[in-house]
């Protein structure tokens, strides 16, 4: 077994950079990332509010467990927010350690539903629209459901726990969808609206298997379950394309975020004047259009 630079057995091998790490300097190695992250983007300010979008899974579990230990250093409140899609033999796996790992932590957590949303969960949405794939609604509806709660909640910020992977994949989506104003909104509204919780993501510089793996040596409590839904998403052949390429030229899924991060403010720039949030004529929520897609999918 290679050894970690202090001797010790390895216990994770960072491919991108070719360095075996023992348990102890592992973690030490993603505490440290994460703040960076946090501290480059100016993420959090003493005082602020944070929501945490807590699914259940390793993303958002250890980004709440990260967050509880950085407000050791840095006072803000934390509110972790879930929201029930209505997956049989899904969600339900993943609420139950999600509100453990609240009571562990003392964290406060508020659970809204798709069904208290808009009448109907998405196993019922499903069975009657066959135009739109599964995650053309869920997406939609969680975003809408987490601005929503965040707001009512009185939230600052809302936390998510996208990573390097899920960001490399949403850059090359957009890409290959010829989207660029899409991605000129990733990172963060361009215009502020008062109904618009800004979102923040301090898992965005850190590869999904060294969440699962800091998960697993931390003993926090995950549910290895795919949604049944996932099958229908482009991103599911997006994401093999860049493992492919992540495997055969490691490093790839960096180079492809930082090479976003370097074009973010030439983007803003191009597509600032046309980003601008409104607010839907239906509903009021925020919205890029004169009609929100939530209100158009009810619509539909």
């Amino acid at each position: 077994m290679d050894r970690c630079f202090c001797g010790r057995e390895g216990a994770v091998f960072l491919h991108y950079s070719s360095k075996h790490l023992c348990e102890q300097h592992f973690i030490r190695m993603f505490d440290k990332r994460f703040r960076k992250t946090v501290r480059m983007g100016k993420m959090i300010s003493k005082g602020d509010r944070i929501a945490v979008g807590l699914s259940g899974g390793k993303d958002s579990t250890v980004l709440l467990h990260s967050l509880a230990e950085l407000k050791k250093d840095l006072p803000f409140e934390i509110v972790a927010i879930t929201i029930d899609e209505g997956i049989a033999g899904y969600r339900a796996r993943t609420m139950k350690p999600a509100k453990s790992e609240c009571e562990k932590l003392g964290i406060e957590q508020h659970i809204f539903s798709f069904k208290e949303l808009c009448g109907k969960t998405l196993d019922d949405i499903m069975k009657k629209d066959r135009e739109h794939i599964p995650c053309s609604h869920c997406g939609v509806l969680r975003r809408y459901a987490l601005n929503k709660a965040a707001r009512e909640l009185e939230l600052d910020k809302l936390a998510l726990g996208h990573n390097l992977d899920d960001m490399a994949q949403t850059v090359l989506m957009n890409i290959m969808r010829c989207e660029p104003s899409r991605l000129a909104r990733l990172n963060e509204p361009l215009t502020r609206n008062a109904r618009l919780v800004p979102r923040i993501r301090p898992l965005m510089m850190t590869p999904e298997k060294e969440i699962a793996i800091y998960a697993m040596l931390k003993g926090m409590p995950i549910e290895r379950v795919e949604c049944p839904y996932a099958r229908f998403a482009f991103r599911g052949h997006v994401r093999k394309m860049l493992n492919e390429s992540e495997e055969r030229y490691p490093g790839t899924k960096f180079k492809v975020v930082n090479s976003f991060l370097e074009i973010e403010d030439a983007l803003r720039g191009k597509y600032g004047k046309t980003a601008v949030i409104s607010e839907c004529s239906s509903c009021g929520e925020p919205c890029s259009k004169g009609v929100c897609m939530f209100c158009r999918l009810q619509k539909s």
